[in-house]
């Protein structure tokens, strides 16, 4: 196993830990990460050259923030998830990163049917979704869709991220 899906692993899982424990991922532990990640490609750079990791390093964080920015308007996801991806995408680099994404998005959409299924009122739930379309294209923004706090139909999005970094051990 290599140092960086290693560090990748256990990353986040200290992120799964302090979201289910406090439900926010503390500033500290996305500014070790990175800089973790910020020092194995500065070492790596006389192997693969200054200009390769520097496309990794700042692609993937980038293409992080691309894609997650309009979800963050909307309050659908957590900052601390966004700066999770952000450090993983330092690490992978912009093709690995997008695999975790779209792998934790299918984790994260297992992971919401089950809680919605057997958590949860289905019929309340996709009423109330029903209600914040309405309600956004009536009013023509984004209100946020999350509601706060420890609640039945909140799930933490670091366990799907978690599972994805896992996945993309396990397939190489």
């Amino acid at each position: 196993m290599s140092f960086s899906m290693l560090f990748c692993i256990v990353f986040t899982m200290g992120a799964v830990f302090f979201d289910c424990k406090w439900e926010k991922i503390p500033n500290l532990w996305i500014i070790a990460g990175l800089q973790i990640s910020m020092a194995e490609h500065l070492s790596g750079e006389v192997i693969q050259g200054l200009g390769s990791a520097v496309i990794r390093f700042w692609g993937g964080i980038f293409l992080v923030l691309f894609l997650f920015f309009p979800l963050f308007l909307g309050k659908m996801i957590g900052t601390g998830d966004i700066k999770v991806l952000a450090v993983l995408g330092s690490v992978l680099g912009p093709r690995k990163i997008l695999f975790c994404i779209v792998t934790a998005f299918l984790l994260g959409a297992v992971e919401s049917l089950f809680f919605l299924f057997f958590r949860c009122d289905w019929r309340q739930r996709f009423l109330y979704f029903f209600q914040y379309l309405q309600r956004a294209y009536v009013e023509r923004s984004l209100p946020p869709y999350l509601v706060p706090g420890k609640r039945p139909e909140n799930i933490h999005f670091t366990i799907p991220i978690l599972g994805s970094v896992l996945l993309l051990y396990l397939g190489g």
